[in-house]
């Protein structure tokens, strides 16, 4: 009986850990977790792992059978290298699913906060055709109207004279979430172009009414007006804000090419 139940075990391991891997990439999509993993680029990529995973495991079960030949009998010692490596398989996907980091936080911020996507050594993420719909409508109406801008947006138009020059004075919404760093208040968006791992913080600094207890990763609505000062030669897009309200995490946290 032992030994048909070690053969049992031992042949059902490899599509059940198979079949593990593809319910936690499911999840990871269900639960739109992967929003924070991933770029939209590749997320269809992991679905294809995902069912690949379990077709693999159906055509294994098919065409597979458990040994005949009688197992050795089990000494206690067996039995726990037997336990030992059912843990060693499913540990990494039980932590995979229920301990991975729900965001790119404000500990991550820091850490790579040396490097610094405002100087234009990083391409930025251009409009998407909605936003540049919703820009032109906003300038072509009453100048008083706040634009709706990504934080991506105004460093893109801080690189630009005329740009700069149609924009320098307007009223704009800005998504993102506000970190004080160094004495200076900075409003945060990240891009991401591959995964999670090469995300890097992109901001733009704040002034005026910044007032308020704001969490590290909530997220919030600027409305103010924009600037463009430059420092020896350096433009650093500035927003003076009359207003911060919290609003939901927009349908994609993390801004991409």
């Amino acid at each position: 009986m032992i030994e048909r139940l070690a053969r049992q075990i031992s042949f059902f391991a490899p599509a059940a850990v198979m079949s593990a891997w593809g319910v936690v990439m499911l999840h990871t999509i269900a639960s739109g977790h992967i929003k924070d993993l991933l770029s939209p680029m590749f997320r269809s990529y992991v679905l294809a792992a995902s069912l690949l995973l379990f077709a693999l495991s159906i055509v294994y079960l098919v065409l597979y059978q458990p040994v005949q030949e009688s197992a050795p009998a089990l000494a206690p010692a067996g039995r726990l290298r037997q336990l030992g490596r059912w843990i060693m398989l499913l540990l990494p996907v039980v932590l995979a699913a229920a301990l991975s980091p729900s965001a790119l936080g404000n500990k991550t911020l820091q850490n790579r906060s040396s490097f610094d996507p405002t100087t234009g050594v990083t391409p930025m993420p251009s409009m998407g055709s909605t936003s540049q719909a919703d820009v032109k409508a906003a300038l072509a109406a009453d100048p008083n109207q706040p634009v709706p801008v990504e934080v991506t947006d105004l460093v893109t138009i801080s690189q630009t004279p005329a740009q700069i020059q149609s924009f320098e004075g307007r009223k704009v919404n800005v998504v993102g979430f506000i970190v004080n760093e160094g004495g200076r208040t900075k409003l945060v968006r990240w891009i991401m172009w591959c995964c999670a791992a090469d995300a890097v913080p992109v901001s733009i600094e704040l002034s005026g009414n910044t007032a308020g207890d704001w969490k590290d990763t909530q997220w919030l609505q600027i409305t103010g007006t924009a600037h463009f000062p430059s420092t020896l030669g350096h433009v650093t897009p500035h927003v003076d804000v009359d207003t911060i309200q919290p609003v939901k995490e927009p349908d994609e946290p993390y801004l991409s090419p």
